[in-house]
């Protein structure tokens, strides 16, 4: 989903602040789509530009101005549109678990470190998996005590159940290093070139 879409999601059910945009809505997704500050208000101004939001300037004494943001009947049309469509949902995924993710890729190559390495490389990756469980589980009670949409709440188990996952695989994977006695040797001996035909 594209950062305007969610803007878009977001003003479809309340009008905010841009500052709130920020913090209530998009703190952490945010950063996932490498929108910072300096790309959030730019990408607001496209919207209104493009007639899909409007903008009300709030006057405060002592204080900046404040922006809030509303949107258009333009822009409900278009998220009505973007939600309807099939667009992007029918791609294969089949390999993007590997295509998408470094440490998996790297995995294909743990062989080629020694296995201290590799272990250390194993354990620091269930350290990350286990703080993102954490942070989801964490995220899932405020969620639950702000009494959030229980469907966004079951799109958030959906990742805390792929990360239990992703942990489990990685326990096993990283009891297999310990237990592979020949871990450094190579799996597959080298082939000696073709001869040169005469």
């Amino acid at each position: 989903m594209s950062a305007r879409n969610m803007i878009l999601g977001s003003l479809m059910e309340s009008p905010v602040h841009g500052y709130d945009l920020k913090k209530r809505v998009f703190r952490k997704v945010f950063s996932d789509f490498g929108i910072n500050d300096g790309q959030l208000y730019p990408l607001l101004n496209k919207l209104e530009a493009e007639g899909l939001i409007r903008k009300q300037v709030i006057v405060q004494e002592g204080a900046p101005s404040r922006h809030k943001y509303f949107i258009t009947d333009a822009g409900r049309a278009a998220f009505a549109s973007w939600l309807e469509s099939p667009e992007g949902e029918e791609r294969s995924m089949r390999y993007d678990f590997m295509r998408k993710d470094e440490f998996f890729t790297r995995c294909n190559y743990i062989r080629h470190l020694d296995k201290k390495r590799a272990v250390a490389k194993m354990e620091r990756q269930i350290q990350l998996v286990r703080d993102t469980l954490a942070d989801f589980h964490a995220a899932r009670d405020s969620m639950m005590d702000k009494n959030v949409d229980p469907y966004r709440i079951r799109l958030l188990e959906y990742g805390i159940k792929n990360q239990e996952a992703r942990l489990a695989w990685l326990q096993d994977f990283l009891s297999d290093i310990r237990k592979d006695r020949g871990f450094n040797k190579k799996w597959n001996q080298t082939r000696p070139a073709p001869r040169a035909n005469k």
